[in-house]
């Protein structure tokens, strides 16, 4: 699926938004492959891989480019209040709808769930099947000309520490992401319930940023990857919510009680570098075609496993690290 996958984001349709800069995850010929990596501190210790098919999207525009072409083919949005989901209304074991913030019932023949990190707080039932984490990042300012330097770069990985690629072409903005297990936002159906974990939107809380250790985190990487840059300023500082399965296999499959929801949820942190090809799927899924209905995607208890893929030994709680503590 994902050299599918990076064979469409090739497609002339995402040429300003896909930059298939190449991966690099510390090869020792590092600086041979990354010139703008000629600061980075006990280089000489890196070992790691060299992808030649790989690079980055830009989310916010991608998603805007897709929604366009998504009206030009008649597909209709509802926004605001009238497309904030709060639960489903069923009638007689059967559903009958989708309540929104409004007050108000929209109703169809088929329903399709891809909600992404709000799916358990939406349906709790789900939380048996997906577990709500975030990550947090932040950015620093380049100069034009130190922009240019970075331009075009490929993306770096290091897996102690985070990833960063090549500046925003408006901004002029790296984004740094810091490596971890994540975070989780623990919370009940009800006091005799499991909890589970939910997202805690920086839309709803703006003042909280993100933990002070993920902000040290982050400083840390740039004195070892880009020490040059050293004491700049963290700007754009935010937590963003994914939601994970126990395998990394996506959750697209018909609830179990009600066959008129369809599950197309659990991106595993991995989701949207399959945006270009991802729907096709969820639409085989809908009809019943085999392509969409894969085993390892159907709804079922599934063994969860401590996340070889990421570093680290434990999942915190915002809570533990000062955000949406009682107060």
């Amino acid at each position: 699926m994902a050299l599918e996958a990076i064979q469409a984001w090739r497609d002339p349709l995402w040429k300003d938004v896909f930059h298939e800069t190449e991966f690099v995850e510390t090869p020792e010929d590092l600086i041979r492959h990354v010139p703008q990596l000629k600061h980075a501190r006990d280089i000489s210790n890196w070992k790691g891989l060299w992808n030649k098919q790989a690079g980055w999207a830009h989310a916010h525009d991608a998603l805007k480019l897709l929604a366009e072409k998504a009206q030009e083919l008649g597909v209709k949005f509802i926004s605001g209040l009238d497309g904030t989901m709060t639960s489903l209304q069923v009638s007689h074991r059967k559903l009958t709808g989708i309540n929104v913030a409004s007050g108000k019932t929209l109703t169809a023949n088929q329903y399709i769930l891809c909600t992404g990190a709000a799916s358990p707080a939406l349906l709790p039932e789900l939380s048996t099947q997906l577990w709500s984490k975030c990550w947090t990042l932040a950015h620093i300012a380049l100069t034009e000309e130190e922009a240019l330097e970075y331009q075009n770069m490929p993306v770096v990985d290091n897996h102690e520490l985070g990833f960063f690629f090549e500046p925003d072409a408006k901004t002029r903005w790296i984004k740094i992401c810091n490596a971890t297990q994540g975070y989780q936002y623990k919370t009940s159906f009800d006091a005799t319930s499991k909890p589970y974990s939910v997202p805690r939107y920086a839309s709803d809380h703006p003042e909280e940023g993100i933990p002070e250790e993920a902000a040290i985190a982050i400083k840390r990487f740039i004195d070892a990857v880009l020490p040059q840059f050293s004491g700049r300023a963290l700007l754009g500082s935010r937590i963003c919510w994914c939601t994970d399965t126990s395998d990394q296999h996506f959750l697209i499959s018909r609830h179990d009680k009600y066959p008129e929801l369809l599950l197309g949820t659990g991106d595993s942190g991995h989701g949207f570098k399959f945006l270009p090809t991802i729907g096709s799927y969820i639409a085989d899924a809908l009809e019943g075609k085999e392509s969409g209905m894969r085993k390892e995607w159907q709804f079922g208890e599934r063994e969860w496993k401590k996340d070889v893929t990421r570093p680290g030994d434990v999942v915190k709680d915002l809570r533990e690290v000062g955000i949406g503590a009682e107060r």
